[in-house]
Protein backbone atom coordinates (compact mmCIF):
# COMPACT_ATOMS: atom_id res chain seq x y z
CA UNK A 1 0.00 0.00 0.00
CA UNK A 2 1.43 3.20 -0.71
CA UNK A 3 1.07 6.03 1.56
CA UNK A 4 -1.05 8.58 -0.16
CA UNK A 5 -1.43 11.03 2.80
CA UNK A 6 2.86 11.74 3.20
CA UNK A 7 5.83 11.89 2.57
CA UNK A 8 7.51 8.04 1.83
CA UNK A 9 10.37 6.97 3.10
CA UNK A 10 12.27 7.62 -0.22
CA UNK A 11 11.67 11.28 0.01
CA UNK A 12 12.49 11.72 3.75
CA UNK A 13 15.98 9.89 2.77
CA UNK A 14 16.69 12.34 -0.42
CA UNK A 15 15.81 15.44 1.49
CA UNK A 16 18.35 14.36 4.57
CA UNK A 17 21.07 13.42 2.63
CA UNK A 18 20.48 16.79 0.53
CA UNK A 19 20.71 18.55 3.56
CA UNK A 20 23.56 16.50 4.59
CA UNK A 21 25.81 17.83 1.65
CA UNK A 22 24.73 20.98 1.71
CA UNK A 23 25.58 21.42 5.14
CA UNK A 24 29.03 19.50 4.35
CA UNK A 25 29.35 21.99 2.03
CA UNK A 26 29.66 25.24 3.82
CA UNK A 27 33.33 24.88 5.72
CA UNK A 28 34.85 24.19 2.38
CA UNK A 29 33.23 27.62 0.96
CA UNK A 30 34.62 29.64 3.89
CA UNK A 31 38.28 27.68 3.40
CA UNK A 32 38.06 29.18 -0.02
CA UNK A 33 36.76 32.57 0.76
CA UNK A 34 39.73 32.68 3.17
CA UNK A 35 42.02 31.25 0.72
CA UNK A 36 40.84 33.83 -2.00
CA UNK A 37 41.30 37.00 0.48
CA UNK A 38 44.68 35.95 1.28
CA UNK A 39 45.54 35.41 -1.87
CA UNK A 40 44.21 39.28 -2.57
CA UNK A 41 46.27 40.31 0.09
CA UNK A 42 49.40 39.02 -1.71
CA UNK A 43 48.36 40.37 -5.02
CA UNK A 44 47.87 43.65 -3.40
CA UNK A 45 51.44 43.37 -1.57
CA UNK A 46 53.10 42.73 -4.41
CA UNK A 47 51.20 45.70 -6.17
CA UNK A 48 52.44 48.03 -3.61
CA UNK A 49 55.82 46.77 -3.78
CA UNK A 50 56.46 47.57 -7.46
CA UNK A 51 54.89 51.06 -6.64
CA UNK A 52 57.18 51.41 -3.91
CA UNK A 53 60.25 51.05 -6.45
CA UNK A 54 58.84 53.15 -8.79
CA UNK A 55 58.38 55.90 -6.37
CA UNK A 56 62.03 54.99 -4.22
CA UNK A 57 63.74 55.74 -8.10
CA UNK A 58 62.00 58.45 -8.96
CA UNK A 59 61.79 60.36 -5.54
CA UNK A 60 64.08 58.68 -3.36
CA UNK A 61 61.79 57.90 -0.56
CA UNK A 62 62.71 54.52 1.54
CA UNK A 63 59.32 54.06 2.94
CA UNK A 64 55.75 54.57 2.11
CA UNK A 65 52.21 53.31 3.17
CA UNK A 66 49.33 52.68 0.84
CA UNK A 67 45.64 51.38 1.83
CA UNK A 68 43.92 49.35 -0.31
CA UNK A 69 40.86 47.80 0.95
CA UNK A 70 40.75 49.21 4.24
CA UNK A 71 44.06 46.99 5.10
CA UNK A 72 47.33 49.24 4.90
CA UNK A 73 50.33 48.39 3.33
CA UNK A 74 53.99 49.47 4.80
CA UNK A 75 56.94 49.50 1.73
CA UNK A 76 60.32 49.98 2.67
CA UNK A 77 63.32 49.25 0.54
CA UNK A 78 66.39 47.58 1.99
CA UNK A 79 69.92 47.59 0.19
CA UNK A 80 68.60 45.26 -2.65
CA UNK A 81 65.20 44.27 -1.73
CA UNK A 82 61.70 45.87 -0.88
CA UNK A 83 59.82 44.18 1.76
CA UNK A 84 55.70 44.69 2.24
CA UNK A 85 54.33 44.50 5.59
CA UNK A 86 50.40 44.24 6.33
CA UNK A 87 47.90 42.35 8.49
CA UNK A 88 45.51 39.75 7.44
CA UNK A 89 42.69 38.08 9.07
CA UNK A 90 45.20 35.71 10.93
CA UNK A 91 48.54 37.55 11.42
CA UNK A 92 51.22 40.45 10.29
CA UNK A 93 52.65 39.15 7.04
CA UNK A 94 55.42 40.31 5.64
CA UNK A 95 56.25 40.06 1.97
CA UNK A 96 60.24 40.89 0.49
CA UNK A 97 61.35 40.54 -3.26
CA UNK A 98 65.12 41.09 -3.87
CA UNK A 99 66.58 42.66 -6.76
CA UNK A 100 66.09 39.71 -9.04
CA UNK A 101 62.28 39.46 -8.62
CA UNK A 102 62.88 36.28 -5.89
CA UNK A 103 60.03 36.43 -3.13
Amino acid sequence: MWNEKGFSMIESLLTISILLVLISLIPIVFQLNHSLYNKALEYHAIQVAYEGVLIAETTGMMEGSKWIDDVEFHWNVQHDAICVQYIDLDKERLKCVNGNGKF
